[in-house]
């Protein structure tokens, strides 16, 4: 199986590119729609013109240029996602850079993506209005990626992936958020980046043009849950995957995830997850 990943050190995000060929991937729970190849280009300058060979889904998750297919031209304005069908040419790239995810699936298996609805009739472009949703879908995409050879991994970034086109469809076909909704996503966004730290969900709601009441009333109203509970899902999530993938202590654990009393950290995993940390880490070894 090919596999590269090499650190861009001209990306502002700091991010890598990846690239996964899934051909020799086995699949124990086949979808239908087995991913080919799969690519994260976090800076992307070069302007494409060519025909594919295959079925290419195109997530553009930051900047702009436009594509010209079939004698149209079409404007491309992140977030959104361009189509690439078998044996169509294509010009497209953009106006200085942007950052793409690219999925790709065989020709054969086109008729099942068909069936699947995921292909939208005469559109090579459609845009994304809830953008953070869809991040979130490629963050997890791609730390899924770091293991392919585990059992049923290779299932699960199929359906991964199938979920990512799907949820842009539904994206597309769902009013465009309005600008306090917008806020509260951007807001969304930095808690999840920073969620190991301490937050004050007022002056973050100030920063983004919303009172501290507004904002907790939208808040329900998008996420049906308290900011505070969303950080401590996000803690005990990222607790639970150090507790597994990683050596630190459970004390370890607690102050990487922005817990000072490790004390406090475990009632709190224990009441959340069920169980505790110490228990919870040699649950993989049974």
């Amino acid at each position: 199986m090919e596999v590269m990943i090499r650190s861009m050190d001209n990306s502002s995000k700091s991010a890598e590119t990846v690239y996964r060929d899934m051909r020799a991937a086995i699949r124990h729970f086949p979808s239908g729609m087995p991913v080919r190849a799969i690519g994260y280009l976090p800076v992307k300058r070069d302007r494409v013109q060519r025909s594919f060979q295959r079925l290419v889904f195109m997530f553009i998750l930051d900047g702009e240029g436009d594509l010209i297919a079939g004698g149209r031209t079409w404007p491309v304005k992140s977030p959104c996602v361009m189509l690439g069908f078998p044996d169509a040419y294509l010009d497209y790239g953009p106006a200085v850079k942007w950052e793409e995810l690219y999925i790709n699936y065989l020709t054969e298996h086109l008729p099942a993506v068909k069936a699947r609805g995921l292909i939208p009739a005469d559109k090579l472009v459609w845009q994304i209005h809830e953008p953070a949703a869809i991040r979130r879908r490629v963050r997890e995409l791609l730390d899924t990626l770091r293991n392919v050879v585990g059992f049923g991994q290779a299932d699960r970034i199929d359906r991964l992936c199938e979920g990512l086109i799907m949820d842009s469809l539904i994206s597309d076909a769902s009013p465009p958020l309005g600008p306090k909704e917008h806020a509260v996503q951007a807001v969304r966004g930095h808690i999840e980046q920073h969620y190991r730290k301490g937050l004050d969900f007022d002056r973050l709601a100030r920063e983004h043009g919303l009172s501290p009441s507004d904002f907790r009333r939208r808040w329900a109203t998008m996420m049906r849950t308290a900011p505070g509970q969303f950080v401590t899902h996000l803690r005990i999530q990222e607790a639970c995957r150090l507790l597994n993938e990683s050596g630190k202590t459970v004390a370890e654990v607690a102050a990487a995830v922005g817990y000072d009393d490790p004390l406090y950290f475990s009632r709190r995993f224990r009441q959340i997850v069920g169980e505790p940390a110490t228990s919870y880490r040699g649950r993989g070894d049974r």
